[in-house]
């Protein structure tokens, strides 16, 4: 009896470990866009104190001479994990080509995923650096802005652009908005 247990057990570890390895192997996605605008795989969950993520400013205000912003966490994927995720939802596009092979996609190669569309008011550090996107004479390019002018901008606008969020201790300290084709 303990014979045939023995290598039954052996068998399903190595499985294991050979499963694992390929799964490994398959995340890693090289990234195919310029240098100065990768996309960045964030998490939902993991900011807190310290971290960056991606996320939707649904809003900026100030009060009693403080800003706070409230953000609303996201996944921005690119690549492999991009499309992977939009299988997963039934948003990839799919080509099928006459000799039965399918290939699936996503537009611009960026998908974006919202789990928990859960609001985060965070306090905006007086010394956060806030970078947006804009274009000129010589394409696209980014720029500083402040609170202030943040706050102009049309709402609607601020929460279709995804940001990448930087927090140290529970306060905002960076806020760059994410370039998306």
């Amino acid at each position: 009896m303990k014979l045939l247990f023995l290598p039954a057990t052996l068998l399903l570890s190595f499985s294991a470990c050979t499963s694992t390895e390929r799964e490994t192997a398959s995340n890693q996605t090289p990234e195919t866009l310029p240098p100065n605008l990768l996309a960045e795989v964030s998490t939902t969950e993991t900011v807190g104190e310290t971290g960056r993520s991606h996320g939707y400013i649904r809003r900026i205000y100030q009060q009693k001479g403080q800003y706070y912003v409230t953000v609303d966490y996201i996944q921005f994927l690119s690549g492999e994990a991009a499309v992977a995720a939009a299988r997963r939802r039934g948003d990839a596009a799919v080509d099928v080509k006459a000799n039965g092979d399918t290939t699936y996609s996503v537009f611009n190669d960026y998908y974006i995923v919202n789990e928990q569309p859960r609001l985060r008011t965070l306090r905006l550090s007086p010394e956060a650096t806030i970078t947006l996107w804009r274009s000129a004479e010589t394409g696209l390019e980014q720029y500083p802005a402040t609170p202030a002018q943040l706050q102009e901008k049309d709402p609607q606008a601020l929460e279709l652009s995804p940001f990448i969020i930087e927090t140290h201790r529970g306060q905002a300290v960076s806020l760059s908005q994410q370039y998306v084709p």
